[in-house]
């Protein structure tokens, strides 16, 4: 006779289940305690400090391959406390590099404006216009060498990067100490977290294992 299904009884689905959500809520309470750490390094920085970061960024960037041939790049606007990109954002319209800036929306899901603006593309462009993008530049708490990024916890960037073709590398920006050893110290990670490809600190960038 031929082996008859098993079916899995319900209080096998219910203790999988229960174990599954207790794993996410491990790794968003990991994540929760991370995030602190981080912002508060951050706050303790000094305004001298994070002019250097800002122009230490700009330069490793604009002279590293990744940007090579590139006409658009989607970056981020940094926030206080975050690795500077205006110095990166004038260098990027002195080579005459279009930029794509993101724009929240009330649902935290990321709208683009293009700078320079032009003619045809009057105001926001989209969330589908990161796909345009040759280069993504995105923010982070921390990155490790396996191409884990730790974001703010909104949500917003991880569903703009799923709009992303595959072929176009995202690069993340942190200072010199949040590039974690993944062998050492990995981040903790959900099945929703988008490896990045890159990493760009203010004083080298690295090709990541992702």
């Amino acid at each position: 006779m031929p082996a008859e299904d098993t079916v899995p009884h319900p209080a096998d689905v219910a203790t999988d289940t229960l174990s599954v959500h207790a794993d996410v809520l491990e790794v968003e309470a990991r994540k929760r305690a991370l995030r602190r750490g981080v912002r508060a390094r951050r706050r303790a920085r000094d305004e001298e400090t994070a002019a250097a970061v800002d122009a230490g960024v700009a330069r490793v960037l604009v002279s590293c391959p990744l940007l090579a041939g590139a006409r658009r790049v989607a970056v981020y606007s940094s926030l206080p406390g975050e690795p500077g990109t205006r110095a990166l954002l004038a260098e990027l319209r002195r080579h005459d590099v279009e930029v794509l800036l993101p724009a929240r929306l009330p649902d935290d899901d990321l709208d683009w404006d293009l700078r320079p603006a032009r003619a045809d593309a009057p105001g926001h462009l989209g969330v589908h216009a990161i796909a345009t993008a040759d280069l993504v530049v995105v923010p982070a708490l921390a990155v490790d060498t396996a191409g884990r990024r730790l974001g703010q916890g909104g949500g917003s960037y991880d569903r703009a990067l799923r709009r992303v073709p595959a072929r176009v590398p995202v690069v993340a920006v942190v200072h010199d100490e949040e590039l974690l050893d993944a062998a050492v110290a990995p981040l903790p990670t959900l099945p929703h977290d988008r490896l990045v490809q890159a990493v760009v600190t203010p004083t080298r960038w690295l090709w990541l294992a992702a």
